[in-house]
């Protein structure tokens, strides 16, 4: 990262970080005179769930549009309006959008222009969404700064935006330009990734805040420990292993790795339960002509997640909306109890009564099956990994991590393993984000996840190019499309450090250079058309006029947070405006 960019973030009085969850949002701050006092003060906004059970640190990631598409609400406010003009059957023009983050991870081409679906179907911009929702917090904090009377600007906090590790490097761009639309500006916004926020506030808190398995503790004072990272959010489950070194930082050992396996999959197992005894229409009956009663059937499912399992119960009732039964009456004329009848997966193993759908404790945990076996077959391929191999502590981060069902999962998978976690380890990805924003240099290297490079076109040797990537140029024979690369997938990267290549302007007057830039799964690939090897977006330099050509020199950095570039005028050492753009 450029020293001088630091410094400006340094010099901020406060840094807030916002943690953009799939289920579950929030924010924390700590100001930097107090920081250096006392890391662990953070202070972070509790929400006010209203007449429900649920009691969160984090508010629902859900927002609420107006007809004309102007933001109206978030959070449990959004849904508690949206739930008053579906009773009052007013809601159909407005926009309503929940749990819309994991489409970052599932598109394959993210786009400025992509739109996402509300809940009945139609479409917005989604940078207008994602923008609105980082804008509400941000707004959030400074006027809670305010009605305390302190005296706290926008431009005076360093922004620090939580992500994903195993994103792709278009969604972190996608998420920093949402919040240059909440007006944040990118000279006071960094990128943490979720599980090293994590990992970092872990490394700072007391060892008494952390709990273990056998009474494990952290070993944060210990160089040369190596800990795996585990991540469980509502809609990934993101994994990285790291090494204590003897200065204090932070080495990552293994590239960041993982999938959709978050809690939201549990939410979507019940769904499938509720489809295999009422049948896929009347559920989609119920959903359409009952938006409130399903809102409060997702808050019922988030308690009951969240919540410990007896080692003694057999079984476990989730609270249902009496519609449910009544919608399966009327769309079959027949009673609920004889739809569970005519299921043998369920048949005597559950029963509806109004409100209450009663299962044995088996089926339950059938709900958590699923994802908890993804993310344990994933942790033993990881386990096999040179780098990863020894490595004897978890630490388990995360909304998710928080369910008994899974940490004991994987508890017992690893018998051999110490596995340990915070307090609130819900928290630790938003409280991790503001240490991150005090102090960004902690983390000292990084694994790349992709071999990068951009592509060349070579004067065309017969004897190492074959004959269907010969192209003329010029006059000239070249070989097309060769991967010429910067750094390779499985390399370790010092935080700062650069990788350099000159490049010379084909024509005088020229404004503007593009260099595309290629991502490969593949160690060394050696053309950029190969399979498992996409175009991520350009390298962009803008040139002075000139009527020579002019030789510049890009520096490319690949061990931060987010892809960096630096280009150079080589005669005269000018620095030019240079930027990736992956959108």
């Amino acid at each position: 990262m450029d020293s001088s960019a630091i410094n400006k973030k340094k010099e901020k009085m406060m840094v807030a970080a916002i943690d953009f969850g799939t289920t579950f949002s929030g924010y924390a701050s700590s100001f930097k005179d107090e920081y250096n006092k006392d890391p662990t003060k953070i202070l972070v906004h509790t929400w006010n769930a209203g007449s429900m059970s649920l009691i969160s640190l984090k508010a629902p990631t859900a927002v609420l549009f107006d007809e004309r598409q102007q933001f109206h609400s978030f959070g449990y406010d959004a849904e508690n309006e949206y739930k008053e003009l579906a009773a009052d059957k007013e809601h159909h023009n407005w926009y309503f959008f929940k749990q819309f983050k994991m489409r970052l991870y599932e598109k394959k081409k993210i786009s400025r222009e992509m739109e996402l679906e509300d809940s009945t179907h139609k479409k917005m911009k989604a940078k207008k969404v994602f923008g609105a929702v980082i804008k509400y917090l941000k707004d959030h904090l400074l006027e809670k700064l305010e009605s305390s009377g302190t005296k706290v600007e926008n431009n005076d906090i360093h922004w620090v935006l939580t992500v994903p590790a195993i994103w792709p490097d278009s969604a972190k761009q996608f998420m920093r330009e949402a919040a240059y639309e909440a007006k944040i500006d990118g000279g006071q916004l960094s990128i943490a990734l979720e599980p090293e926020a994590a990992s970092l506030y872990c490394q700072t808190i007391p060892t008494d805040m952390i709990i273990g398995s056998d009474g494990a503790k952290f070993q944060v004072a210990s160089p040369g420990t190596k800990y795996m990272v585990i991540d469980l959010g509502g809609g990934t489950a993101d994994i990285t292993v790291h090494e204590k070194q003897v200065d204090g930082g932070l080495k990552e050992v293994h590239k960041a790795s993982g999938g959709a396996w978050g809690g939201t999959k549990v939410d979507e197992e019940f769904k499938q339960l509720l489809i295999r005894i009422i049948g896929a229409p009347v559920y989609q009956t119920f959903c359409d002509e009952n938006t409130e009663d399903m809102l409060d059937l997702q808050r019922e499912l988030e308690t009951k997640k969240r919540s410990p399992l007896s080692k003694t119960a057999r079984k476990v009732t989730i609270k249902v909306p009496v519609k449910i039964a009544e919608t399966y009456k009327k769309e079959t004329g027949e009673d609920i109890k004889e739809a569970i009848e005519g299921c043998p997966r369920y048949n005597g193993k559950m029963t509806w009564d109004n409100d209450k759908l009663r299962m044995d404790v088996a089926v339950y945990k059938n709900l958590f099956q699923g994802c908890c076996d993804k993310i344990i077959n994933h942790i033993k391929d990881l386990m096999k990994k040179p780098g990863v191999k020894g490595t004897n502590i978890f630490l388990l981060v995360g909304g998710f991590s928080e369910s008994d069902l899974v940490s004991n999962a994987i508890k017992t998978a690893f018998p051999d393993v110490k596995v340990i976690s915070p307090r609130e380890a819900g928290l630790a990805v938003v409280k991790g984000a503001v240490i991150f924003g005090h102090t960004p240099v902690t983390i000292t290297s990084r694994v790349s996840k992709y071999t990068y490079g951009i592509n060349i076109s070579p004067p065309f040797d017969p004897h190492i190019h074959p004959d269907d990537h010969r192209v003329s140029v010029g006059g000239i024979d070249r070989c097309r499309d060769i991967f010429k690369k910067y750094i390779h997938e499985g390399e370790t990267i010092p935080v700062g450090e650069a990788r350099t290549g000159k490049h010379v302007t084909l024509k005088s007057n020229q404004r503007e250079m593009l260099l595309k830039v290629f991502a490969s799964t593949k160690r060394d690939p050696v053309f950029v058309d190969e399979e498992d090897t996409e175009c991520l977006g350009n390298v962009v330099v803008k040139l002075p006029d000139s009527t020579d050509k002019i030789r510049v020199e890009v520096k490319m950095m690949f061990g931060e947070t987010e892809l960096k570039v630096e280009a150079k005028e080589l005669l005269e050492n000018s620095t030019f405006e240079s930027y990736f753009d992956f959108l």
